[in-house]
């Protein structure tokens, strides 16, 4: 889908004037296959760069009133403390597949997001109403009011831009990634890496927003990431794995596809991994110089697989709630939990979710009822002792876990609203839930990441339609916490 999206900054009438109809242009080349293509004048845009202009500090307009498949250009604009009138263009379609929001519900946003978009964090408590703050490129986060906010930075980045120093960066939201992101990750140094929408893998520096893409296109499902001091090693769902290296700009083989599904462990140091599938499991050493796939009988029982941090142990959680350690090449379990859901009543799902603490002690698992729908999330100390559940609002419907890199917090995100909480597992308590708000309804997504300097944490976004692709949002860590609280 073609479209036109262009930000201004105290525009006189002529350049806004020229901008929206080269917006009108571009929505109509995007629309080629049908007949109502939009047909204004100069004279028209004219009269609409002047009403911009000259109208109050803030606003959003339509060129048109038209629904789904008619081309249509929107200006969005804002007035900083400055006094600079900050003005966004954009000319599109309106898809009828799309997730795009509603215009009643855009209208119902703050001002500064029409022009800033990216920028823009929902808050919101276990149940209050939704709140926005902001978040810069520096990650500073705060109201709008307590960082001096001046559109596209803070005040402390905007003096220092007009000082002629450099605006740090890191933080926001990065698109350009497949429709259908399924994994995403960090490399070594704190870039982003997943594949984009061609199917190619790519990074993308969050300083400046530079992206390296490769050619090597990938088809099937990616299942599993993780980095080493080598790169970053990819897993498929059919056992092909492949690495990224740092400044080889490109993908490269490791081990073939065995041409069988099944679900894929990877050690978080990318030092071994496991192929579960029907009747057969395929185990190897990424640390050999060959690394060579062997083969062993099924081990049943077992629906998820992890690695401990150090990749010295494979855990399991089995079909009734149990946590066991797996030895493939022997074919035998040993339990480690297995009173973790004892005082769940009948009725709740097989672990759905399974995720390890940093250091290995501890496990978050989900499971849910479907009478009512409800979710339990729990965090089962491994070594023994009592169990916590996450205190998780009814609304709240999270499907990925993560823990912080302390393990002192657990962090939930749904696919589809986009909401993302915290929680504090000494006791379950909610500690704040925050979201990315796009123009476009999430569909799916949700999966949590944490940067190597655990300074930063990264959640999905995705429509699942080609022209959208997917968005990473990028936040920093501990303070989108402290702000949701």
């Amino acid at each position: 889908m073609a479209s036109f999206d262009g930000r201004l900054i105290d525009p006189d009438e002529g350049t806004l004037a020229s901008a929206l109809g080269k917006a009108m242009k571009v929505a109509n080349r995007g629309h080629r296959d049908q007949q109502n293509l939009m047909s204004r004048d100069a004279a028209f845009w004219g009269r609409f760069a002047r009403d911009v202009l000259r109208s109050v500090p803030e606003g959003r307009r339509r060129s048109c009133k038209g629904g789904r498949a008619v081309p249509e250009v929107i200006a969005g604009w804002w007035t900083d403390p400055a006094g600079r009138k900050h003005v966004r263009v954009m000319g599109r379609t309106r898809r009828r597949y799309s997730q795009m929001r509603g215009e009643v519900e855009l209208r119902g946003l703050p001002p500064w997001w029409h022009v800033y978009p990216e920028a823009v964090l929902g808050v919101r408590g276990t149940k209050a109403d939704e709140r926005y703050i902001a978040v810069c490129r520096c990650g500073a986060v705060g109201t709008p009011e307590s960082l001096g906010w001046m559109g596209d930075t803070c005040g402390p980045c905007f003096d220092r831009k007009a000082d002629g120093g450099a605006v740090a960066g890191g933080f926001g939201q990065f698109g350009g990634w497949s429709p259908h992101l399924t994994q995403f990750g960090f490399t070594p140094d704190g870039r982003l890496i997943g594949p984009s929408l061609a199917g190619a893998f790519r990074t993308v520096d969050r300083t400046d927003g530079t992206a390296t893409t490769g050619k090597r296109r990938i088809a099937n499902q990616v299942s599993a990431l993780a980095t080493d001091a080598d790169g970053t090693v990819i897993a498929l769902h059919d056992g092909g794995v492949y690495r990224w290296r740092d400044g080889a700009g490109d993908i490269t083989p490791i081990l073939h596809s065995q041409r069988v599904w099944g679900r894929v462990a990877l050690a978080p140091n990318a030092s071994r991994l496991t192929l579960l599938s029907y009747q057969q499991v395929f185990s190897a050493d990424l640390t050999a110089d060959r690394p060579q796939y062997a083969r062993y009988p099924a081990i049943e029982g077992f629906n998820a697989l992890l690695y401990t941090p150090d990749g010295s142990r494979l855990l399991g959680t089995t079909f009734n709630g149990e946590i066991k350690t797996v030895d493939v090449e022997r074919g035998t379990s040993e339990t480690v939990r297995s009173n973790a859901f004892a005082d769940l009543p009948s009725g709740y799902s097989q672990p759905s979710e399974f995720v390890l603490s940093p250091d290995g002690s501890a496990a978050l698992v989900r499971r849910h009822s479907y009478g009512p729908y409800r979710v339990v999330i729990r965090h089962v100390p491994l070594a023994g002792g009592a169990t916590v559940d996450l205190r998780v609002p009814d609304w709240h419907q999270p499907a990925a876990l993560a823990y912080s890199p302390d393990g002192r917090h657990a962090v939930t995100a749904e696919t589809e609203s986009g909401w993302v909480g915290f929680w504090d597992v000494s006791n379950g308590n909610p500690q704040g839930f925050v979201r990315a708000v796009l123009e476009n309804q999430a569909w799916r997504g949700g999966q949590i990441e944490f940067s190597p300097d655990g300074r930063a944490v990264a959640v999905s976004y995705s429509t699942g339609h080609q022209e959208h692709g997917s968005t990473i949002a990028v936040w920093p860590w501990p303070e989108v916490m402290i702000a949701a609280g």
